[in-house]
């Protein structure tokens, strides 16, 4: 595990209508305008205060499951829960007690350490209790979810199995929220030694306060900052040696770097459960073709987003709208749909008749007219049967983002 760090930012103004600025007071953190349960009720009130995205995108968005939540070495600040079944465990601390800082990273393990020893079942008497005291409802765990995202019965089992795995196998996001955080990185890897067999990441999230009034007046403008976290390398590895079951010898080993990241593209959790759950359903081939699809997309200019059982490539509008544009979409099944582009262009304004002739050409490559879905027309075809047309087809897809990028400079975007 690495652990990267990379504190930066400035002070904050406000520009008045008068276009006259004011400098808001940094609220030291030494000054007792707020204490550990404001930041709990602010976290439990608002999780997108938090920058969980940045961090790992799985686990947003977050919805709040728990406050003070019970554990066997004691009460969980903050629990949330995000609608890809991935959850956060939140320590805060307002930084005033020097011996605390080095506590709370190990207190937050220990927490991780017990919850990854619950069954889907206890978390979901945990919070149906949270639930009934803080909301007068006995909705669960799913019922929690649908608050952020629409959740099918079709897709229900697949959240319960993902928090299953999930807890099974400790992989939680850990944070220590607080103000004023003055933790250094290096001090943060003995902690992290601990507990090898935990897939959880960990960061520290300062939270900056600035008062926009007079002092001790209202409102409180409250700026997030990531400190500090750790990034999956090797946590660790575990050799069985033996010709037997009775004679088992059990070795594990630990290696655990802290070199800072290299800047670039981060291996996300999201990421490594799709391709844990494609080598169960394709061959070694169709699996690194499958990573050489989406370093060759890049390349053309492309992103990957992750979803909860697949990666969708899209092409940014070339004209700035900030929306995205489908081309191609693999399932963790080891299902590609092509062709996926015609609701997109309408948005931004772009002829449809790109789309329609992205589709008939991917569609031709596999002997076929594909196949609606919805409005869009897409072809669907095995990793291996793109395989084995792959050059052809990225031809087509290479120009049928030229033709993007070229009609988008000629042709006016929507409103």
């Amino acid at each position: 595990m690495a652990i990267i760090g990379n504190r930066r930012g400035g002070n904050p103004i406000v520009v008045n209508p008068d276009e006259s600025v004011a400098s808001p007071r940094r609220v030291p953190f030494t000054e007792k305008v707020f204490d550990e349960g404001w930041l709990q009720g602010m976290i439990e009130d608002h999780p997108e205060l938090l920058p969980i995205s940045e961090i790992e995108p799985a686990f947003s968005p977050a919805v709040s499951v728990g406050r003070e939540v019970p554990t066997a070495c004691g009460n969980m600040d903050n629990l949330l829960l995000s609608p890809q079944g991935y959850l956060t465990i939140v320590e805060t601390k307002l930084w005033r007690n020097p011996e605390a800082r080095r506590e709370v990273v190990g207190q937050l393990i220990d927490y991780a350490k017990d919850v990854s020893r619950w069954t889907f079942a206890e978390l979901e008497g945990k919070v149906q209790a949270y639930n009934m005291q803080r909301h007068q409802s006995k909705s669960g765990i799913l019922d929690s979810l649908r608050l952020l995202e629409d959740i099918d019965e079709s897709e229900e089992q697949i959240v319960i199995d993902t928090i299953s795995r999930n807890l099974r196998t400790g992989r939680f996001l850990l944070l220590v929220v607080g103000e004023g955080i003055r933790e250094s990185v290096e001090e943060m890897a003995e902690f992290l030694q601990r507990t090898p067999q935990l897939l959880f990441n960990l960061a520290l999230v300062e939270l900056q306060v600035y008062e926009l009034g007079a002092k001790g007046d209202k409102p409180l403008l409250v700026i997030p900052q990531v400190v500090a976290r750790t990034r999956e390398v090797t946590r660790a590895v575990v050799i069985v040696e033996g010709k037997n079951i009775e004679s088992l010898a059990v070795k594990v080993e630990t290696p655990v770097t802290t070199t800072p990241e290299k800047p670039g593209k981060r291996f996300t959790i999201s990421e490594d459960d799709f391709f844990n759950a494609l080598s169960q359903r394709v061959d070694g081939e169709d699996l690194q073709f499958a990573r050489r699809i989406i370093e060759d997309v890049q390349e053309l200019g492309c992103i990957v987003e992750w979803k909860q059982g697949s990666f969708v490539v899209k092409l940014p509008d070339p004209a700035g709208s900030g929306q995205r544009l489908t081309l191609l979409v693999v399932r963790k099944d080891g299902m590609a749909y092509l062709g996926c582009l015609r609701e997109q262009l309408r948005s931004v304004a772009l002829p449809e008749q790109i789309a329609g002739d992205y589709f008939v050409a991917s569609s031709q490559l596999f002997g076929g007219n594909g196949r609606m879905l919805g409005e869009s027309s897409a072809k669907a075809v095995s990793l291996k049967e793109l395989r084995g047309q792959y050059q052809e087809f990225m031809s087509v897809l290479h120009k049928t983002i030229v033709r993007i990028r070229e009609t988008s400079k000629t042709e006016p975007t929507g409103a």
